[in-house]
């Protein structure tokens, strides 16, 4: 346990309960995150704030554009925010690590979307 998550590692196969998982997260902004591989799972949980999320406003602006176009890239991000790209990829790799977008693709061809 950690102060921002859950982390849960298990051998074995796909436990019968990720439905339920993901279903509690619906409204949540972050989502869980599952590695799984052949002989176990590794569960991540992120603690999840009554309604919100602590975002910064940016981070909140950037969230707002993914979840309105459904995936966008950094230069794009770049050209609806007027960030630089320093900053926006700041914003961006918070937001993964909060477990709240994802990274698609690599290189020229990496967006991101919403989990």
């Amino acid at each position: 346990m950690y102060e921002d998550k859950i982390e849960i590692n298990s051998p074995g196969g796909l436990p019968a309960g990720i439905a339920r998982i993901n279903k509690e997260y619906t409204q949540s902004i972050s989502k869980p995150d599952f590695e799984v591989s052949e002989n176990r799972i590794r569960i991540i949980l992120p603690v999840t704030k009554i309604n919100l999320i602590d975002l910064s406003e940016d981070e909140n602006m950037v969230y707002e554009l993914i979840k309105e176009e459904v995936e966008l890239s950094r230069k794009e991000i770049d050209l609806k925010t007027g960030f630089n790209k320093a900053k926006t990829l700041r914003i961006l790799n918070n937001l993964v690590d909060k477990n709240i977008i994802s990274k698609i693709g690599s290189g020229a061809t990496l967006t991101y979307k919403l989990k």
